[in-house]
């Protein structure tokens, strides 16, 4: 039987955490905690988690790097992911026990679904894909391919962090496997849905169109400025990275291209954002240093 942990990151946690540990206490052996909160954190902390922290805020790769040497050291070859206000589907555990056998998986996931984005539909058939790319919350991550493939690039900080690894996962030939009828509830960013009737109008219209993006007019977002720097700055570095391997991250908004990036992303973050300046500010911050990243270390981050 292969040894599965779990490890979260924390960042200024909020109620869904202590829901989100309560589940993964009833089904792995040993949770990792790596904080990164900013704030001192006002939930209770389960006794048997293992505390980890730097006091400071250290990125989410680098917070999942210590993870998973820790969790090695300690002798587990597998670890469940997660995000601070992620819940864990009943029976996920049970469910990844059964493929692990398999070599040449590095990552088994379940679908996952924000309930508050209406547009999002689950997925039953067939009941179980292989995927090229998984976000990092409710992945079970093989430790061995953690390591093959060079760890989770910490330059990255936040944002991209999964589209990085798994396309180095995918590019070594590893398989991440989709189990679909396992759903997790995720929540995307902080976002605040409209009223019915103008949910179903976009929705419907997006339905119509068959274009996901005129979905996102359901729902107001709250643009944070240091999440679109991010953005920016990291999408032009990946796809430096892979320039010869094709596009990297574009499929997040629903585009194919760097234009697309703009029109789907950059635009809208400035036409919702209450801060317009500081936003403004962000995306040429996070172009310049794009652009500008030390081209020679490119490939040498992993």
């Amino acid at each position: 039987m292969e040894k599965i942990a779990a490890g979260v990151v924390l960042f200024n946690p909020n109620f869904r955490t202590e829901e989100c540990l309560k589940k993964l206490n009833e089904q792995v052996e040993r949770v990792y905690i790596y904080d990164n909160s900013t704030d001192k954190i006002d939930i209770v902390l389960p006794n048997e988690i293992v505390y980890l922290t730097e006091g400071e805020n250290k990125g989410i790769a680098y917070a999942l790097n210590r993870i998973m040497e820790k969790a090695k050291s300690d002798g587990y070859s597998w670890v469940l992911t997660m995000d601070q206000d992620s819940i864990l589907p009943e029976g996920m555990i049970a469910s990844c026990t059964e493929h692990l056998n398999n070599t040449k998986i590095g990552i088994v996931c379940p679908q996952v679904i924000d309930t508050r984005r209406l547009y999002m539909q689950v997925k039953t058939k067939p009941n179980i894909e292989y995927m090229e790319e998984c976000i990092t919350s409710g992945s079970c991550t093989s430790v061995k391919v953690w390591e093959a493939v060079g760890g989770f690039d910490e330059w990255l900080f936040i944002d991209f962090v999964d589209n990085d690894f798994c396309k180095r996962l995918r590019m070594q030939e590893y398989q991440i496997l989709r189990l679909n009828h396992l759903i997790m509830n995720q929540e995307f960013g902080s976002i605040m849905p409209k009223t019915a009737w103008k949910q179903k109008f976009w929705i419907t219209l997006s339905r119509i169109l068959h274009i996901e993006n005129i979905a996102k007019f359901s729902y107001k977002k709250n643009v944070n400025p240091m999440r679109v720097y991010y953005v920016h700055r990291n999408l032009l570095y990946l796809n430096q990275k892979y320039a010869e391997c094709g596009g990297i991250g574009y499929q997040n908004f629903g585009c194919k291209s760097y234009l697309g990036f703009i029109i789907s992303f950059t635009i809208p973050s400035f036409l919702r954002a209450t801060k317009k300046k500081e936003v403004m500010k962000a995306i040429a911050d996070g172009l310049h240093d794009g652009k500008n990243c030390d081209k020679e270390s490119i490939g040498k981050r992993d």
